[in-house]
Formats: C-alpha cells, sequence, structure tokens
C-alpha cells in the first residue's frame, strides 16, 4: 500500500509540536501531553463517524482497534529506532 507524502507532513507537524512541547516542559509532560491530545482527538473522531444509536455497542472494539494499532506501531517504531541507534529493544511483538 502507497501512502500519500501528505501523510507524512501531518506525522512531521505534530512531532514538531511535539519536540517544542518537550523542550519547554520536559520528556514526560509533553508525552502525556501528546498521548491525552491523541486520545481525545481519537474519542472525538469517533463520536462524529459513528452513529449516536450505536456508540455504546460500537466502543468495545472501537478501543480493541485503537489499543491494537497503537501498540502495532509501537514496536515498528521501536524495532526501527532501536536497530538505528544500535540499542536491543528486545523482541518485537
Amino acid at each position: 500500500m502507497q501512502v500519500d507524502p501528505a501523510f507524512f507532513d501531518a506525522v512531521n507537524a505534530y512531532l514538531a509540536v511535539s519536540d517544542e512541547q518537550t523542550r519547554k516542559f520536559g520528556v514526560k509532560p509533553a508525552t502525556m501531553a501528546m498521548n491525552y491530545a491523541a486520545a481525545r482527538h481519537s474519542a472525538h473522531m469517533f463520536l462524529v463517524s459513528v452513529k449516536p444509536i450505536h456508540a455504546a455497542s460500537e466502543r468495545g472494539q472501537f478501543l480493541d482497534y485503537m489499543t491494537t494499532m497503537y501498540r502495532r506501531m509501537l514496536n515498528e517504531h521501536l524495532d526501527g529506532m532501536g536497530q538505528e541507534r544500535g540499542i536491543d529493544v528486545g523482541e518485537s511483538e
């Protein structure tokens, strides 16, 4: 699957904000803020895309999908960055 280059432009824009916040507040507060913002955005997008009558019944499936996707992306980045930096990050899941 080919990814639209605009996707990476968006990713880099978010990372630039995250880097700025990290310099300003430190790693842990910036990480928590970014994760909180991502969760809030995802919850909002779920609620505007699901029919209100189905929100309760689709909540669990949405949570499973989002946590599985995040875990997969996190594993991929740990593998790649660990390899780039010569750090043993353990076995990928």
